[in-house]
C-alpha cells in the first residue's frame, strides 16, 4: 500500500492568492464579491475594439487591459520579447509577485531559494500561432511552448526549486497544487508557487467544442441545472502560495486555508472512452484521498465541484460524489455543491486553481456563495444527499468547517484536494506580537498606535515604492484605502518595510496614527506633500554613505530623553559613552532634563548623544562608508572609525572642553551666509579670521568680543544673515593657539590605531589614516579652521554619496545641500542629505519621529536599511502595489493646480491661481494653516526650514523646468511673480495678450494679492 497523501501528517497552508479573471477582476476579494453578489461574469458580444475572433464569444474574456497591460520594464524583458511572450507568462509573472506579496514575502527575498513552481495550463493557442513554419527565433519558442509558463517564474525570481509545467487538460492546475503538496510534504522544497492559466488567442477549439456539443447552447454554464447542455470558455490566471503549516506560523505568513489532504489518479482504460469521465475513477479518487487524509466523509460540508454543465459530466460528478460523500454513513445535513465555472465558465486549465481559491475565500468569510444560473436541480442531486444553493448561505454550523475542491481533465486525470480553516494556535508570531506591543505600554485590538514605556505614542515608518511615479501614486491610493482606524500601525510598518520589495521609485511616511499614514498616502495619492511624508523620489545608486558629525551648537535641552526612551541600541551606546566621560570628567555627565550650559558640560553631552546616534542608524543596517566630523564632531567620527577606543575619546572630548571653557571669555563665534571670499574679506576688516568654512554660503567667524559685536551689527545693517554663537570660544582661530599645547600635554598616551572606516579630516580637508590622530594632531585640529565645505566637495566629486548628518538636530544639512548642488551630477533639486527634521515647525519635537524621517529619506534615496520596524511581527494584509500600465491615469490635484496657473485666462485670475498653489504648498509642507503665511514675510520667518527651502525649490523647478532663485530670504510673494511670469509663455485659453502684459502691471496685481490672501 502507498504511502499516506499528507505523508507523516504534514498539513500544507495556503499563505497567499491572485488571480485575474474575466469581469475585471483582479484580486480575490473582487472575486468574492462577485461570487456572493451572484455576478455573471461572462461576454455575450465583442466590444468595438475587440480584435479576437466573433465566434469565441460568448465567453470569459479578460478586459482589454488586463489582457494587454504588463510591466515589462519591472520584469527587464525587451518589448521585442514581450511582444512574442504568451499572455499567460505575462499574468503569471505579475500574479506570483502578487501572491508573495499577499503571503508577506518579500519576492526578492526568494532569490537563490528551494522554491518550486508548478503552473496548470492546457492552453496552447501561443504555439499555434508563433510557432508556423518560419516561425522565427529563439524569441518565439521562448514566448509560446507550454514548459516556459513555470520556467519564466523560475528564472524571473531566481528560484532554484522544481520547475514544472503541467497539462492534464481541465484538471491541470488542481494536479499542479497537489503536486507542490506532496514535494512540500516530502520536505523538497521550503515553498511552493502554484498557478494555473488558460488564454483564447484563436477560436480553433471552441470551434470544435461547438461542433462537438459541448458549448452549452445559451453560453452560459448551468452547473447541476436539469436543463444544463455544456459549458462557456473562459480564459484567465490564478496563482497560490503554499508552506507547510509549521513554516507559515513560524514565518508570521498569513494562514488562509489548510489542507489536510489532496490526491491525483486516472480514469485508466474506463469502459466509457477517454473522453467521457469515469464514475467509478471518480468516486476511487474521493475515498482514497479521505480515507488517507483520516477525514470522515460524513464531516464534509461543502465541495467546489468541478461542475461543468455537461449532462455527462454533471451526471458523473453527482454519482461520484453522492457514492462517497453525500450518501456518506453519519451524515446529518446535504453536501452542499459550489460551481465558479457558473459565473465565469470554464477556464480549462486554469479551472482548479480558481475553484480552489473560490473556496479558501468561502472558508473565510463562513458563507456558502450562491450558483447562478442554476433554476432545477438535476435528477439524482437529491437521492444522492446533494443540494446546490442558489442564494448565499451562513457555512453549516460544524466543528472543522470541511470543504473538498474537485477537477476532473479531459483524458480521465482526476484531482481533489481537502480543505479547512485553520486553526489558532498559541504561542505563534501574532501572540508574541501581542506580548511585545503589551509590554512597551501599547495596546492591541482598537488600538491606534503603539507606546513607548512612558505612554507616549510611538511613531512608525511605513515605506512605499512601485516601478513608476504613477504606480508609486496608485499604490499609496490603495493602501490609504485598506488602512482602518483599529488596525495595528507597527504591523502595517513591519509589513511594509519587510514584506515588500523596494522598487526605484520611492516614498515614506512617518505617522503614530493609522489616520496619520492615510491621510499621508492620501496625499502621496494626489501627489500634494504632507507633514509626514517624505518623498517621493527616484533612488540612484549610493556608491558611499558618508556620516557627518556635526560640532558645537546641536545641543538641546532634552535630546536623548525620547530617543533613550524608545531605542535600546541608542540608550545602551550613549550610556556606555557617559560612563567612559564620567571616568575623566570625575563626576556625573549631564543628563536630559538638567541645565545644558557651559562648555565643559555641552560638549560631552553632544559627544554622547553622536557616540549613540552612530550606534542606532547602524543598528538600523546603515553602516558608514566615511565618516567626516566637524570640530568636536572630528571626535565621535574617530570613535565610529574605530581609530580611537571610547576611553581614549572620552578623554579627548573632556580635555577639549576643559581647556575651551575658560576661553569663552577671549573671543566669540558667528554664522553668517557669507561665502569664503568676502568672509574673509569682511573678518580681516576688524581683526577677525575665517573658523568654518561650512559651506558655499555658510561661514562662521572668530574674533575678539568686540569684534564679532560689531561685525554683527556691521553685517545685519547690510542685509547679510548673521548669528552670535552662545557661550561658544573662538575655537578654530589663532586666539586659541596659546591654549593648545595644554591639550597636547593633556592627551600624552593617546593610543590611535588604523582606522576600520574611511575617514576624511576638515582640518586637512583630505582623507585621514587614523594612526595620524596622535596628541599633536588634536592640538592642530583645534586651532585651524574647520574645511567642512571642500572636504565634502571632495568627497562628492569622487562618486555618488549619501550624505548623513550624525546630530541631535540638524546643523549642517543646509550647508551641506548647498555645497552638493554645485558638485556636477547631483540634482540641484534633491540633494543626497539626510537629517532628523521636525516635519512642522508648530508641532513639538520628537526626536525618535524626526529620526525615522531621516532614516525614510535615506530609504527614499537609494540606501535601504534594516528598517526600524520589528522582523517577527505577523504579516498584515496590505493590497500589492500597483503594476505600471502605459495608459494607467493618476487624479492629481496638484498637477490640477499648476494647470489653473497656465490656464487662467487673466492676469488676476492667474495671480490668484498660483497665490492659491504656493499656499497650499507651502502649508503642507511647514504644517501651518495657509491664514497664517504672509506673502511679504521671508520664507524662514514663516518656519520653512533649511531643508524644506530645497524642498520648495524642487517644486517650483518641477513646474517651471528651471531652478528659481529661492533662498530662506525669498517671499510668497517673490515666487507668485516666478510662476506667472513662467506662465505668461504656456499655451492655454488666456485673453490677455502676452506681448501687451507689462511687467509692473504683473507687479500690480500681485501687490493686491498680498491684501487679500485667498483663503
Amino acid at each position: 500500500m502507498s504511502a499516506p497523501t499528507n505523508g507523516s501528517g504534514v498539513a500544507v497552508a495556503v499563505t497567499g492568492m491572485s488571480c485575474r479573471l474575466p469581469g475585471g477582476i483582479s484580486t480575490p476579494g473582487e472575486l468574492w464579491d462577485a461570487l456572493v453578489s451572484g455576478h455573471d461574469l461572462v461576454t455575450d458580444t465583442p466590444a468595438p475594439d475587440e480584435q479576437r475572433s466573433p465566434s469565441l464569444f460568448p465567453a470569459g474574456l479578460l478586459d482589454h487591459d488586463d489582457f494587454h497591460g504588463f510591466d515589462s520594464d519591472h520584469f527587464g524583458l525587451s518589448s521585442a520579447e514581450v511582444d512574442l511572450m504568451d499572455p499567460q507568462q505575462k499574468w503569471l509573472c505579475e500574479l506570483v509577485d502578487e501572491a508573495l506579496q499577499d503571503a508577506g514575502v518579500a519576492p526578492a527575498s526568494l532569490r537563490g531559494t528551494n522554491t518550486g513552481v508548478w503552473v496548470g495550463s492546457a492552453a496552447i493557442d501561443q504555439a499555434i500561432l508563433g510557432m508556423g513554419p518560419g516561425y522565427g527565433t529563439v524569441l518565439n519558442t521562448l514566448g509560446a511552448v507550454p514548459s516556459v509558463l513555470a520556467s519564466r517564474i523560475s528564472y524571473h525570481f531566481d528560484l532554484r526549486g522544481p520547475s514544472l509545467t503541467i497539462d492534464t487538460a481541465c484538471s491541470a492546475s488542481l494536479v499542479a497544487v497537489h503536486t507542490a503538496m506532496t514535494s512540500l510534504r516530502a520536505g523538497e522544497v521550503d515553498m511552493a508557487i502554484v498557478g494555473g492559466a488558460s488564454v483564447m488567442l484563436t477560436d480553433s477549439n471552441t470551434l470544435a467544442f461547438r461542433a462537438s456539443g459541448m458549448l452549452g447552447s445559451e453560453g452560459r454554464c448551468r452547473p447541476f441545472d436539469a436543463d444544463a447542455d455544456g459549458f462557456v470558455r473562459a480564459e484567465g490566471a490564478a496563482v497560490v502560495v503554499l508552506q507547510r503549516v509549521d513554516d507559515a506560523r513560524a514565518s508570521g505568513a498569513p494562514i488562509r486555508a489548510v489542507s489536510v489532504g489532496s490526491g491525483v489518479n486516472s480514469d485508466g482504460c474506463s469502459r466509457v472512452g477517454i473522453v467521457r469521465p469515469s464514475p467509478q475513477g471518480q468516486s476511487d479518487l474521493l475515498r482514497r484521498v479521505y480515507e488517507r487524509a483520516g477525514v470522515d466523509p460524513a464531516a464534509v460540508d461543502y465541495v467546489q465541484a468541478h461542475g461543468t454543465g455537461t449532462r455527462d459530466g454533471d451526471s458523473v460528478e453527482v454519482q461520484s460524489l453522492g457514492d462517497v460523500l453525500g450518501r456518506a454513513p453519519g451524515r446529518k445535513r446535504p453536501l452542499l455543491l459550489g460551481a465558479v465555472k457558473a459565473n465565469l465558465g470554464h477556464a480549462e486549465g486554469a479551472a482548479g486553481i480558481v475553484g480552489l481559491i473560490s473556496t479558501v475565500l468561502a472558508q473565510q468569510h463562513g458563507t456558502i456563495p450562491p450558483v447562478i444560473h442554476h433554476a432545477q436541480p438535476r435528477e439524482g442531486l437529491v437521492e444522492n444527499g446533494l443540494e446546490v444553493p442558489t442564494r448565499p448561505r451562513p457555512w453549516p454550523m460544524s466543528e472543522r468547517r470541511l470543504a473538498g475542491v474537485g477537477s476532473y481533465g479531459f483524458g480521465g486525470t482526476n484531482a481533489h484536494v481537502i480543505l479547512e480553516p485553520p486553526v489558532p494556535v498559541i504561542g505563534t508570531s501574532r501572540t508574541r506580537r501581542r506580548t511585545a506591543v503589551a509590554s512597551a505600554g501599547g495596546t492591541t485590538g482598537a488600538s491606534t498606535a503603539t507606546a513607548d514605556s512612558a505612554g507616549t505614542a510611538t511613531a512608525q515608518l511605513v515605506p512605499v515604492s512601485a516601478s513608476t511615479p504613477v504606480a508609486l501614486a496608485g499604490t499609496a491610493r490603495r493602501w490609504a484605502a485598506h488602512i482602518r482606524p483599529d488596525h495595528d500601525l507597527r504591523a502595517i510598518a513591519a509589513t511594509a518595510a519587510h514584506r515588500r520589495d523596494h522598487h526605484r521609485h520611492r516614498a515614506a511616511v512617518v505617522a503614530d496614527t493609522p489616520d496619520l499614514a492615510r491621510e499621508a498616502l492620501e496625499a502621496l495619492s494626489r501627489g500634494q506633500e504632507h507633514p509626514a511624508l517624505i518623498g517621493p523620489r527616484s533612488t540612484h545608486p549610493i556608491e558611499n554613505v558618508v556620516f557627518v558629525f556635526s560640532g558645537y551648537g546641536a545641543q538641546w535641552a532634552r535630546m536623548g530623553e525620547r530617543l533613550a526612551a524608545t531605542e535600546p541600541a541608542f540608550a545602551a551606546a550613549r550610556d556606555e559613552a557617559n560612563e567612559a566621560i564620567a571616568d575623566h570628567m570625575h563626576r556625573a555627565p549631564w543628563t536630559p532634563g538638567e541645565p545644558l550650559r557651559g562648555i565643559d558640560t555641552i560638549q560631552p553631552a553632544l559627544f554622547a548623544a553622536q557616540v549613540g546616534l552612530a550606534a542606532l542608524w547602524r543598528a538600523w543596517g546603515i553602516e558608514p562608508d566615511t565618516v567626516v566630523g566637524h570640530s568636536l564632531g572630528e571626535a565621535a567620527a574617530s570613535h565610529t572609525a574605530g581609530a580611537l577606543s571610547l576611553d581614549d575619546t572620552a578623554r579627548l572630548v573632556v580635555e577639549r572642553s576643559k581647556l575651551l571653557a575658560p576661553a569663552v571669555t577671549d573671543g566669540g563665534l558667528m554664522a553668517t551666509d557669507l561665502d569664503p571670499e568676502t568672509a574673509e574679506r569682511v573678518a580681516a576688516q576688524v581683526g577677525a579670521t575665517v573658523a568654518a568654512y561650512n559651506g558655499p554660503r555658510a561661514t562662521v567667524l572668530a574674533g575678539p568680543p568686540e569684534a564679532v559685536t560689531d561685525l554683527h551689527a556691521q553685517l545685519t545693517a547690510s542685509g547679510a544673515h548673521a548669528r552670535v554663537l552662545d557661550d561658544a570660544p573662538a575655537g578654530h582661530s589663532p586666539l586659541i593657539a596659546h591654549s593648545t599645547p595644554r591639550l597636547e600635554a593633556a592627551l600624552t598616551g593617546l593610543r590611535p590605531q588604523a582606522a576600520q572606516i574611511a575617514m576624511w579630516s576638515t582640518a586637512t580637508g583630505a582623507p585621514i589614516d587614523g594612526t595620524d590622530l596622535d596628541a599633536a594632531y588634536w592640538g592642530d585640529q583645534l586651532r585651524a579652521p574647520v574645511l567642512l565645505h571642500p572636504t565634502v566637495a571632495a568627497l562628492a566629486a569622487e562618486g555618488r554619496c549619501l550624505f548623513v548628518e550624525i546630530s541631535p538636530r540638524p546643523v549642517l544639512a543646509a550647508a551641506l545641500t548647498d555645497t552638493l548642488v554645485r558638485v556636477p551630477g547631483y540634482d540641484p533639486a534633491d540633494a543626497p542629505v539626510v537629517a532628523a527634521t521636525r516635519p512642522a515647525a508648530n508641532v513639538p519635537r520628537d526626536e525618535h519621529a524626526e529620526l525615522l524621517r531621516a532614516v525614510a529619506a535615506a530609504a527614499t534615496h537609494g540606501r535601504v536599511p534594516a528598517w526600524p520596524a520589528p522582523v517577527g511581527l505577523d504579516a498584515l494584509d496590505l493590497p500589492p502595489r500597483c503594476w505600471a500600465r502605459p495608459d494607467a491615469e493618476h487624479d492629481d490635484t496638484y498637477s490640477r493646480a499648476v494647470a489653473a496657473v497656465t490656464d487662467a485666462a487673466t492676469d488676476e485670475d492667474r495671480d490668484e491661481a498660483a497665490a492659491r498653489l504656493l499656499l497650499g504648498t507651502v502649508a503642507v509642507l511647514i504644517g501651518r494653516p495657509e491664514q497664517e503665511l504672509a506673502f511679504d514675510a521671508p520664507l524662514y520667518e514663516l518656519g520653512v526650514g533649511s531643508l524644506d527651502v530645497y524642498r520648495l525649490r524642487a517644486r517650483i523647478r518641477a513646474i517651471t523646468g528651471t531652478d528659481a532663485p529661492v533662498v530662506p530670504d525669498t517671499t510668497l510673494a517673490d515666487l507668485v511673480g516666478v510662476l506667472t511670469a513662467w506662465a505668461v509663455g504656456q499655451p492655454g485659453p488666456r485673453t490677455a495678450d502676452p506681448v501687451e502684459d507689462r511687467a509692473d502691471d504683473r507687479t500690480d496685481h500681485r501687490t493686491t494679492k498680498r491684501s487679500r490672501v485667498p483663503g
